[in-house]
């Protein structure tokens, strides 16, 4: 379509400068002599001329050569074409430079054209637009045709207009999308858009795939636990309700992160009297039966710095590394978290009646 309304662009332009200057019968010559010539250099005024004197025929000719020094005092010479009127015995001549006819002239000038011969070759291409024909001359179009479907389907170069239309593909946006989906390595555009509405679209199709096949609904959960050091989705959820209760106690008792860990794990016990021993063993007991992520979310909330946490379970490159005095960065384990003295020492320091009663004669928790 869009080629359609080029040439019937052309087509009216061509016609509306015929109708304001009817051209010329023109007689090839090789030359002109013994004979006055005047140079005019305004087609304006040569066109008035011909017009006052009612003149039907002008002579052509070709390659006409003129040498004219420069100001740096440099000798060049062009070839040109002329066109003749006579009038009373005189000749008028007009520089048409590589154009043929005062017409083509004229419409190449208003185009855009620089000159005669980017002219006629974009005349025999059927491309008088000038950015069509710039276009078709950057590139390596096998035809215009193609290159005007090219440009109307917006593709910046004839290699990826062919790379498109070998893969079956009309428009430089369709093309786009496939580049991006086949080169992340999706099977299709229905899975990389599926994939896009999740969140992937800055994921290549294995993160997607994965993400998939560990319960993933989106790229940013995904994402929040490969941080984290989890490949599962459920691994994610179990930090993101044990994180959850745990800043809810830190909030409401106004306890240290050790001393909120202590208050929520007591809080999974059952009901019954503990003393100081059976209470450590069994909540060290819960711990150990704890799954992984639950044991690491206690991690993440004591050391309240990520980088350290996942450290704790990164084994080292170099065995010296074990022997590093300042690393203390093993796993954090039931025998820190609950010895004796940690727990009297909390059951001291924390209000605890929505836990139970501590019985300080007994040595007693009596749990709720």
């Amino acid at each position: 379509m869009k080629k359609i309304k080029i040439a019937l662009a052309a087509a009216l332009f061509s016609f509306q400068i015929f109708c304001a200057f009817a051209e010329l019968n023109y007689i090839e010559i090789v030359s002109i002599s013994n004979a006055p010539i005047v140079k005019v250099k305004s087609l304006e005024d040569f066109e008035s001329l011909i017009s006052k004197n009612n003149v039907s025929t002008a002579f052509f000719q070709i390659g006409v050569t003129e040498t004219t020094k420069t100001l740096s005092g440099v000798y060049t010479s062009k070839p040109y074409n002329v066109t003749y009127i006579n009038i009373a015995g005189a000749y008028f001549s007009f520089n048409l430079g590589t154009y043929a006819r005062i017409l083509d002239f004229k419409e190449g000038k208003a185009l855009g054209f620089e000159n005669g011969t980017e002219y006629y070759e974009a005349r025999n291409l059927n491309l008088l637009n000038l950015e069509l024909y710039q276009y078709y001359k950057k590139n390596t179009f096998k035809s215009s045709e193609d290159c005007a479907e090219a440009k109307k389907n917006n593709f910046p170069t004839s290699d990826e207009y062919y790379a498109a239309k070998e893969k079956g593909y009309d428009s430089y946006a369709n093309y786009k999308d496939y580049l991006v989906w086949n080169g992340n390595g999706y099977k299709s555009k229905e899975e990389w858009l599926k994939a896009k509405g999740k969140g992937f679209s800055n994921y290549n199709a294995k993160d997607f795939h994965d993400a998939q096949a560990n319960g993933f609904a989106t790229a940013d959960d995904h994402q929040k636990a490969h941080e984290l050091g989890f490949t599962k989705n459920d691994e994610l959820k179990t930090y993101n309700s044990v994180t959850k209760d745990l800043e809810q106690i830190l909030n409401d008792k106004g306890t240290d992160r050790k001393q909120t860990v202590i208050y929520y794990f007591i809080k999974k016990l059952s009901k019954g009297n503990y003393s100081l021993r059976v209470l450590s063993a069994s909540l060290k007991d819960i711990l150990s039966q704890s799954d992984d992520a639950t044991r690491k979310t206690i991690e993440f909330f004591i050391d309240n710095d990520k980088s350290r946490t996942l450290e704790r379970h990164t084994e080292p490159k170099h065995r010296s590394d074990w022997y590093r005095n300042d690393r203390n960065l093993s796993p954090i384990t039931g025998d820190e978290l609950f010895p004796e003295n940690e727990l009297n020492a909390f059951i001291e320091r924390v209000d605890i009646k929505e836990l139970g009663e501590f019985n300080k004669e007994k040595g007693n928790l009596i749990k709720k």
